[in-house]
C-alpha cells in the first residue's frame, strides 16, 4: 500500500500547487470565523466606505448577492477594503456589505498584493475570477451588477459567471480552493456519487 499512500500525497501536493492562491487568504466572516470558498464561483471586491461610488454601488451588489444566494447558486464574495482604519473597515463590512466573506484588515500586504495583481486603478472594482483565482477580463462584474434589475437577470449573469468560471460540477476537482488535476480517490468518489444524483435528477 506504500505505492497508494504515495500516489495520495502527491496528489494532495498537486492540490496544494494547483489550488486558487485566494484560497490561503486570511478570509473572514462578519462574525469573525474563517472563510471558506471551496465550491464557489468568486468575485473578488474592492471597495472602500471613504468612497461616494462604493457606497451606491454596495447595497446594489448586495441585492444581486441576495437574489443568487436565494437560488441555491454558489456565489461567493472577497471584500478587499481599502478603508483608512480597521474601525471603518468593521463599521462598514458590518453594516452595510452582504454576508460574504473579507480579506482580514491586518493583511495590509496581502490586500495590496491583491490589487496589484488585479490591476486595479479605481474603486468600485468587482472583479470575477477563474477556478485558479485569475481574473476574467472578458466579464464586466460591476457593470452587470448594476444591469441585473430582478432576480431573474441576476441569475442570468451570474450563471455567464459560472459557466466563464468553470462549472465546479463539471469540473470535479479543479474547484477554488480544492485540488486540480489527479483528484484524490475520496474527492473522485464524491465527484461520482454527484454526477449519479445529476443523472437521476435527469432522468425524472
Amino acid at each position: 500500500s506504500s505505492d497508494l499512500q504515495n500516489v495520495h500525497s502527491f496528489n494532495d501536493i498537486l492540490a496544494n500547487i494547483m489550488a486558487s492562491p485566494l484560497a490561503s487568504l486570511p478570509l473572514v466572516k462578519k462574525d469573525g470565523s474563517k472563510g471558506d470558498i471551496t465550491g464557489k464561483t468568486v468575485a473578488v471586491y474592492f471597495s472602500a466606505h471613504w468612497c461616494p461610488p462604493c457606497r451606491g454601488f454596495t447595497p446594489v451588489l448586495k441585492q444581486f448577492y441576495e437574489h443568487v444566494k436565494a437560488a441555491g447558486e454558489p456565489i461567493e464574495i472577497i471584500f478587499v477594503s481599502g478603508d483608512r482604519s480597521d474601525g471603518d473597515f468593521k463599521e462598514y463590512f458590518h453594516n452595510e456589505h452582504g454576508d460574504w466573506l473579507a480579506v482580514d484588515f491586518g493583511a495590509e500586504k496581502e490586500r495590496a498584493e491583491l490589487s496589484k495583481k488585479f490591476g486595479v486603478s479605481g474603486i468600485p472594482s468587482l472583479i470575477i475570477v477563474d477556478s485558479h483565482g485569475k481574473p476574467i477580463e472578458s466579464i464586466d462584474g460591476r457593470g452587470d451588477v448594476a444591469g441585473a434589475k430582478s432576480p431573474d437577470a441576476a441569475k442570468q449573469a451570474f450563471a455567464a459567471w459560472k459557466k466563464a468560471a468553470g462549472d465546479w460540477r463539471e469540473t470535479a476537482g479543479t474547484t477554488l480552493g480544492g485540488s486540480s488535476g489527479a483528484p484524490s480517490a475520496a474527492a473522485g468518489d464524491a465527484a461520482a456519487l454527484r454526477a449519479a444524483r445529476l443523472a437521476a435528477l435527469e432522468k425524472r
